[in-house]
């Protein structure tokens, strides 16, 4: 995928980190292989923190396919940047995943979960 596309496995979560500006080009190079990264995991993660978030409809759709893959697991979505928090809230993503601001928060949510550390990856709490 042009390095727009990185996976990666950490602490039995796989992480799907996206590079780029995130447009309709780029949801068309990303979304046919979604499925495939995320056949068989047990949870994953979302990671745009790389990203620059362009267009409201790519975006929907890459969080659609994330959504259809990851759907009956455990799945969050990762932005560091306030401006990319603020602009997921407003694309209605908060709605639909736990965001976090790091993978290792994230990772910590999960783990702790059961211990009283926020909602995990819930975003319904």
């Amino acid at each position: 995928h042009d390095g727009r596309l990185r996976v990666r496995v950490e602490k039995d979560v796989t992480v799907v980190a996206l590079d780029g500006g995130l447009d309709a080009q780029m949801a068309d190079e990303v979304v046919p292989g979604l499925p495939g990264v995320l056949a068989g995991v047990d949870a994953a993660v979302l990671d745009v923190d790389q990203v620059t978030l362009l267009d409201e409809a790519a975006f929907a759709r890459v969080a659609d396919a994330f959504d259809a893959a990851t759907d009956g697991l455990e799945r969050c979505v990762v932005a560091s940047r306030l401006s990319g928090r603020l602009v997921l809230e407003r694309w209605g993503a908060t709605s639909r995943f736990g965001v976090f601001t790091s993978v290792a928060d994230a990772l910590q949510a999960r783990a702790f979960r059961g211990d009283g550390y926020g909602p995990g990856w819930d975003p319904t709490g």
